[in-house]
């Protein structure tokens, strides 16, 4: 069991050994602290201190738990949208595991690559790869990035990935997903749980988004929609899944080759690989669409792979005798960047993952009008 598994084990309740029942005891202590400083921290922002407005629209996309909820195919799914209005947006993202995320970088201009994912961050220069009409800045200072935005890439709406807890820029729309396989954090805040707030500070949303909904019985989403339509009567809530759009070899992916339909492999045995925040769900995903999983190997979320990973991958899929192994797009970052990929003689595959509405679509649309 990893370090994460184990965390998780403890803070979901699964672990009821003493040592267990000790460690909860210990994080909510610490929780305590926490959640005291985030409390300050956002009544400072209610009372509009420290916040910046700028001269165009923003669209903050977020969550309030740590781990995947879907941001990125949600980001790329507004862009898109936001783009076929006749926009011209830019991303700001945080640029996590950059290089210098201190510093502002524009990542991409129009689509058009601009630095290597060391220096990016997987998650914005995935964004930048796929975004080709949009432009991509990373860095700690959204304020900042948006001025560079608006001034030199002559942005007319910014789309903020991760923002609903950066609040020291002003946004026009809060957009905050709500994974279905764990919606409430194990309802406390970190690190006792997943919350990165308290559930009360879903009430800035103006948008919620139950994502994976498919992966949970449909009694637990009604229930999920209840609970969230008693904390906020007045907020639109929709439902989404992760849905498979196309399949790529590495190779495909990594120069912008023509994709395969999602089925084309099922006849293969696959070993799924993933360094994200809910590897269950990738698993569950390739399961869904007809794929023969025959194991998971999960490493850490935002996991920095090594040529020594390689190697542990190429072990694992030989003794359960893979045929294929199966990656999410964000990993497909890192791993095209490994010589020791290259070397490797089991064919890599690069699941793309979209979003899509249960119901609603067009009227979520029509509540981004900016």
């Amino acid at each position: 069991m990893s370090g994460e598994e184990l965390f998780k084990s403890i803070i979901s309740g699964e672990n009821k050994s003493i040592l267990g029942d000790m460690a909860r005891s210990g994080l909510a202590f610490l929780s305590k602290g926490y959640e005291k400083a985030v409390s300050i921290r956002n009544a400072r922002f209610d009372e509009g201190k420290g916040v910046n407005k700028v001269t165009v629209p923003v669209i903050s996309v977020g969550n309030i738990t740590a781990g995947g909820t879907g941001k990125t195919p949600m980001v790329r799914f507004i862009c898109d949208v936001l783009t076929h209005k006749g926009f011209h947006p830019t991303v700001l993202s945080r640029g996590y595991r950059a290089e210098d995320n201190k510093k502002n970088i524009i990542i991409s201009r129009d689509g058009t690559m601009l630095v290597e994912p060391t220096i990016s961050g997987d998650e914005a220069w995935l964004l930048a790869k796929v975004l080709s009409k949009s432009n991509v800045i990373i860095g700690r200072d959204r304020t900042q990035s948006a001025i560079i935005a608006i001034d030199k890439l002559g942005a007319d709406c910014l789309v903020m990935d991760d923002g609903f807890q950066h609040r020291g820029l002003d946004r026009d729309i809060d957009i905050v997903l709500v994974d279905a396989s764990n919606p409430f954090g194990y309802e406390h805040v970190l690190p006792r749980g997943l919350l990165r707030e308290p559930l009360s500070g879903l009430q800035r949303a103006d948008i919620i988004v139950l994502t994976k909904v498919d992966q949970v019985a449909p009694g637990i989403v009604s229930s999920i929609r209840k609970r969230l339509a008693q904390m906020l009567p007045q907020t639109p809530i929709y439902e989404t899944t992760h849905k498979p759009q196309a399949l790529y070899t590495l190779d495909e992916w990594a120069v912008g080759a023509k994709e395969s339909p999602v089925g084309t492999y099922k006849e293969k045995r696959i070993m799924a690989v993933s360094g994200i925040g809910n590897p269950r769900s990738f698993t569950r995903t390739l399961v869904d669409v007809g794929y023969n999983v025959v194991h998971t190997l999960a490493f850490g979320d935002h996991h920095e792979f090594t040529n020594d990973d390689v190697v542990e991958i190429w072990k694992q899929a030989f003794a359960h005798q893979a045929d294929m192994i199966c990656i999410t797009e964000k990993d497909a970052v890192k791993l095209s960047q490994l010589h020791a990929i290259e070397d490797l003689k089991i064919p890599i595959l690069v699941l793309s993952i979209g979003i899509e509405f249960v119901a609603g679509k067009q009227e979520f649309i029509e509540n981004l009008e900016i």
